[in-house]
């Protein structure tokens, strides 16, 4: 009798966890073509295949939806760029990585990098990941004489502000994917380097995102 319950447990569990998985991947196909001001549960629901009810049950408001997407985004996303941090010891060249980085994951799975831009738009609490991420490397590259010294919040804004304008026109194809290269320079140059090396990082970087993308996993 306890090995019938524990597995009944377990395969209700499962099938939880493929209902909140299947609204999870609607919603980012509705948002993604939408956006989340014109995106609405009924929406999510028809795309999913399950009623309102069901819908509710996993997130009790569309806030807790779009706080959910969030999250899995930029975990998924942190996840794949946790190796990067070990194998680079220049400050000004990790955060030139992680940048072209960045751009190539969205550029692969384009779905998510739109609905990256379009929950920027939706006033809920940020993922404090890549922020704190960007601070320690920032910091790292002022202790080290990398980077300039000024307030971290004001390098992040200028860091943050100029990645979501740059992966608006790239998704948007405004601008070609190698539109990447001048504008992480720039970043590199305001942050105190030499425009000579931030071109020669940021291009070293842009190439090694494209070869990463291309490598079996």
């Amino acid at each position: 009798m306890r090995v019938n319950l524990e597995a009944r447990a377990a395969a209700a569990e499962s099938r939880r966890a493929q209902t909140r998985a299947r609204l999870i991947k609607a919603a980012m196909t509705v948002i993604a073509e939408k956006g989340p001001e014109a995106s609405s549960i009924e929406d999510f629901v028809a795309s999913a295949g399950v009623s309102r009810g069901t819908f509710y049950n996993y997130f009790p408001t569309y806030e807790d939806l779009l706080h959910a997407l969030n999250t899995e985004i930029s975990e998924a996303l942190d996840k794949t760029l946790e190796p990067v941090g070990s194998e680079i010891d220049d400050p000004a060249v990790l955060l030139a990585t992680v940048t072209h980085r960045i751009f190539a994951a969205y550029a692969l799975d384009p779905v998510r990098g739109w609905l990256a831009l379009r929950i920027e738009s939706v006033a809920i609490p940020r993922q404090a990941v890549f922020e704190a991420r960007f601070d320690a490397v920032y910091r790292s590259a002022v202790a080290s004489g990398r980077f300039r010294d000024c307030e971290v919040a004001a390098a992040r804004n200028l860091a943050f502000g100029a990645f979501r304008m740059g992966q608006r026109d790239m998704v948007l194809g405004a601008v070609a994917p190698d539109h990447a290269v001048d504008l992480v320079s720039l970043i590199l140059i305001a942050f105190g380097l030499t425009p000579s090396e931030s071109i020669k990082i940021s291009r070293e970087a842009f190439r090694e995102a494209k070869e990463a993308t291309r490598r079996p996993d």
